[in-house]
C-alpha cells in the first residue's frame, strides 16, 4: 500500500498519535512514518508475551552465545521440513528445492526469522537484525498480497500461513527486533503494513477446521497488538466470533477436534489457547465460557495418554508429549491436579481419577490397566473418518504395554504423492482388515459423513476388572465401495493381563472373500510357532507381545517386513522422507457368510514368558479358550440376540468370559444381561452392564463411562 492509503487506515485520534496526526496533516510523510515508529517504541500498551524492552544490553558477545543455526540464516540458509537450502543473493520465495510444495509454505512462515532474534538477544550484534530487515523488506515487495482471490494456490499467502505468520512468527520478529537501530522507521512502517494486509485478507477468505482456527489466531493478534487501526476493534470481534463458534462446531463434546488427527487437536487447542492469551493480557473482552469450552480439548489429551504420557500419533499425526500441553493448561485450570499430574511427570499433582475410558463422539476407546510407566493401555478407533487428515483405520488397534509401544499406528507421514504416503494412510498401514485385498474407503464419501452429529453405535462396559467395547465398520471396500461386508470388532481386557480381540466379517452377498488381519509391531523381529501360528516378537531388552489366533476354520500367517513389491507392506515411518522395517503379521482367512477369527493380545515384560500356552477355539458356540502354564483356563465367548452358549454355560448378555484353576471356576463374568447359567444353576457372575454410547448425552467432561 502506499503511505498514504497507509495513514487513512489510522485513527489519528488514537492516543499517543498527536505528532503522527500533526505529520500527516503536513503531508510530511517521513515525519510520519519517524511519529509513528516512534508511538510503537513508547508505547506502554498493548503488551506482548515477552517485554521487547528486556533485551540485554550488551557490550560484547558472551561466550557462550550459541548461534550455529542463526548464523547459517545469517547466510541466507534456511531449514524446513529436514532440508537445508542455501540461497546465494536474493532468497528465492518460491523455492521448491526438494519437489515438496510443504516446503516452500514453510519457508513462508518465516520461522526462521525468530532464530535470527533469539540470537541478536544473546549477542547484540546488529547483522542479524540488519539481516532480519533485509528479508521482511524483500519479502513484503517481492510478495504483495492477493487482491482478488484467496491465494490459497500461491507459494506466499495461502491463508493458513496468513494467520500462522501473524499469530507466531511475525510478531515474535516484530518485538524481538523492536530496539534495534537497524529496525528503522521505514522497516517498521513496512512490517505493519503488511500486517494490516494480512489481517484484512483473513478478514475476506475464512475457510474452516484448523485452517480457521489459524487465521483467527492470526487476526486476534494484529487487532489487539495494533490497536491504533481504525479496523482493530473489528479485526478482534471477528476473531473473537468465530473461535467462538468454532468451539462448539469443531470440537466433540468428548473434546476431540473434528479432524481427529492427535497432532491438528494439538494445533487446534493452541490456536484457542494463543488467541485467548493475547487478548486477556490486554484486557480484551472474550466470551465467558470459551475458556471452559476450551477445556474439553485438555481432558481429550489427558483421557488417550499412553502410560508414557504421550499421546498416539493417530491419523496425520506423530506422537506428541502432553507435559507441554497440560503445562499450559494449568494456567488455565490452576485446580486441575491431574494436568499437573501429566505436566510435572507424575512428580505433583494428582493422577487422573478414571482409567479405562470410552470417548463416544471420536470413537477412541481407551482401555488401561493403571497410570503407571508399566501398565497396561490400548485405543481402539471406532470413530468417524475425520474432518481431513483421515486415514481409512477404522477399527484399528494399538497396544502400550510394559514400557513400549508394541502395536502401533503409523501416524502420520509428508504430504507428497509417494508411495510411502499413500501407504501411511490407507489400510494396509493399520491394525485392521482388509477384503479381497481391497482397503476401506471413506475418502470420497459425501463430505458430512466424516463428521457426526451423534456418536456412532459403539457398546461400552467397563469395571475394575474387565472392559468390552463392540465397534463396526459397514463402508465398503475398494475405491468405489462395491465390496460390502461389515465388520464387527470385540474388544475384551482382562485387567492387568491381556485383551482377547475378535473380528466378524459378514458379506452382504453370498460370494467367498478372501480375508487379511494385520498387525503392525514395532519390534526386533517376530518368530511363528508353526502349529499354533501364535506370533511372538523376539525383543531382547523391552516387553514383547505374543499374538495367539484362533477360528472355526484354518488360518494362515505371514509375517511382512519392509516388502515393496506387489504392494508395500510391513512398513512404519522414519525421519528422512522414508520409512523402516516392521514385522506384520498378516493372517489370512477366506470363506462364504459370516467368518470369526479371534486372537489373544499378550504383553510380556522384557525377559519374561508368555505364560499363555495354547488359545482353542471352542467347539461349541464363539468363543476361545486359553491355557496358561500353571493349570489355569480362561474362557471368552460371545453370542447373538438370544444370549451367549458355550459349553455348559447360558447367558442372556452378549459375552461371558470365566476363570477356571483347578476345578473350580474362580471367576465369571457376562457383559450385559441378568443371570448366567451352568447347566441347572445359577452361576454368581459379575454382571458389566452395556452401554450404548450412541445414545450418550453427556456432553462436557469425562464422567462418560469411566471405570467405577
Amino acid at each position: 500500500m502506499t503511505d498514504k492509503q497507509f495513514f487513512e487506515m489510522l485513527n489519528l485520534d488514537y492516543l499517543g498519535m498527536a505528532k503522527v496526526k500533526a505529520a500527516v496533516e503536513a503531508g510530511d510523510m517521513p515525519a510520519a512514518k519517524h511519529e509513528f515508529a516512534e508511538h510503537l517504541r513508547q508505547r506502554e500498551k498493548p503488551v506482548y508475551t515477552f517485554d521487547w524492552r528486556a533485551r540485554p544490553k550488551l557490550d560484547s558477545r558472551p561466550a557462550n552465545a550459541a548461534t550455529k543455526e542463526a548464523d547459517l540464516v545469517l547466510n541466507r540458509n534456511v531449514l524446513w521440513a529436514e532440508h537445508w537450502q542455501k540461497f546465494e543473493g536474493e532468497i528465492d520465495w518460491n523455492c521448491n528445492p526438494i519437489n515438496y510444495r510443504e516446503w516452500t509454505w514453510g519457508l513462508n512462515l518465516h520461522w526462521h526469522w525468530n532464530t535470527l532474534g533469539k540470537a541478536y538477544w544473546a549477542t547484540g550484534e546488529e547483522k542479524y537484525a540488519r539481516e532480519f530487515v533485509y528479508q521482511m523488506t524483500d519479502w513484503v515487495r517481492r510478495c504483495p498480497v492477493p487482491l482478488n482471490n484467496d491465494g490459497n494456490q500461491s507459494n506466499s499467502w495461502r491463508t493458513i500461513e496468513t494467520g500462522r505468520r501473524m499469530g507466531g512468527s511475525w510478531p515474535d520478529a516484530f518485538f524481538q527486533f523492536l530496539s534495534s537501530p537497524s529496525f528503522t522507521d521505514d522497516a517498521i512502517v513496512t512490517m505493519v503494513g503488511s500486517m494490516t494486509d494480512h489481517a484484512r485478507h483473513l478478514m475476506r477468505w475464512p475457510t474452516n477446521a484448523n485452517w480457521l482456527l489459524f487465521e483467527c489466531n492470526g487476526l486476534m493478534h494484529v487487532g489487539v497488538l495494533f490497536p491504533e487501526f481504525k479496523e482493530a476493534a473489528e479485526w478482534r470481534k471477528t476473531a473473537a466470533d468465530r473461535l467462538y463458534v468454532e468451539l462448539d462446531k469443531q470440537v466433540y463434546p468428548d473434546g476431540a477436534q473434528i479432524e481427529l488427527s492427535t497432532g491438528y487437536h494439538q494445533h487446534s487447542l493452541m490456536s484457542f489457547m494463543d488467541a485467548w492469551k493475547i487478548a486477556h493480557i490486554n484486557d480484551v473482552p472474550m466470551p465467558r465460557d470459551y475458556v471452559a469450552k476450551m477445556g474439553k480439548m485438555l481432558d481429550y489429551d489427558v483421557a488417550i495418554s499412553m502410560p508414557n504420557l504421550r499421546v498416539p500419533g493417530l491419523n496425520d499425526a506423530g506422537e506428541m508429549d502432553m507435559s507441554v500441553m497440560l503445562g499450559r493448561g494449568l494456567a488455565f485450570f490452576p485446580q486441575r491436579k491431574d494436568y499437573e499430574w501429566v505436566a510435572t511427570a507424575r512428580k505433583e499433582g494428582k493422577k487422573p481419577a478414571f482409567t479405562s475410558i470410552a470417548l463416544p463422539w471420536s470413537g477412541h476407546i481407551v482401555m488401561r490397566s493403571g497410570w503407571e510407566p508399566d501398565s497396561l493401555y490400548s485405543l481402539l478407533d471406532a470413530g468417524p473418518f475425520g474432518w481431513g487428515h483421515h486415514h481409512e483405520d477404522a477399527l484399528s488397534m494399538i497396544i502400550y504395554a510394559y514400557g513400549k509401544y508394541l502395536l502401533v499406528d503409523p501416524g502420520g507421514y509428508y504430504y507428497d504423492s509417494s508411495e510411502w504416503r499413500k501407504y501411511v494412510v490407507s489400510t494396509r498401514a493399520h491394525n485392521t482388515v482388509m477384503v479381497d485385498d481391497l482397503p476401506q474407503h471413506r475418502a470420497g464419501l459425501p463430505r458430512l459423513q466424516y463428521v457426526v452429529e451423534k456418536p456412532l453405535p459403539i457398546r461400552w462396559a467397563t469395571n475394575h476388572n474387565y472392559d468390552y467395547a463392540v465397534g463396526s465398520y459397514d463402508d465398503g471396500y475398494g475405491v468405489d465401495n462395491a465390496v460390502r461386508v461389515k465388520h464387527t470388532r470385540r474388544v475384551f481386557f482382562v485387567k492387568p493381563e491381556y485383551w482377547i480381540l475378535t473380528d466378524t466379517m459378514t458379506p452382504a452377498d453370498g460370494k467367498p472373500h478372501k480375508y487379511d488381519f494385520m498387525f503392525h509391531l514395532d519390534a526386533a523381529g517376530a518368530d511363528v510357532d508353526a502349529a499354533s501360528k501364535a506370533v511372538h516378537t523376539t525383543n531382547t531388552d523391552a516387553a514383547n507381545l505374543t499374538i495367539w489366533p484362533a477360528a472355526a476354520k484354518e488360518l494362515t500367517v505371514n509375517v511382512i517386513s519392509g516388502q515393496e513389491k506387489p504392494m508395500v507392506q510391513g512398513w512404519v515411518p522414519a525421519p528422512g522422507h522414508t520409512c523402516r522395517p516392521i514385522p506384520t503379521p498378516v493372517f489370512e482367512t477366506s470363506g462364504s457368510g459370516a467368518q470369526t477369527v479371534a486372537y489373544v493380545l499378550y504383553p510380556t515384560p522384557a525377559g519374561k514368558k508368555c505364560p499363555a500356552t495354547s488359545v482353542q477355539w471352542l467347539a461349541e458356540g464363539c468363543g476361545v479358550s486359553i491355557a496358561f502354564d500353571n493349570g489355569r483356563l480362561d474362557s471368552f465367548a460371545w453370542g447373538d440376540d438370544s444370549g451367549t452358549h458355550f459349553q455348559t454355560y447360558e447367558g442372556d448378555g452378549e459375552a461371558v468370559y470365566t476363570r477356571t484353576e483347578g476345578q473350580k471356576t474362580t471367576k465369571a463374568v457376562m457383559v450385559g444381561g441378568t443371570k448366567l447359567m451352568r447347566g441347572s444353576k445359577r452361576v454368581n457372575a459379575n454382571i458389566v452392564p452395556v452401554d450404548d454410547l450412541s445414545n450418550t448425552t453427556v456432553r462436557h467432561n469425562f464422567t462418560v463411562q469411566p471405570s467405577s
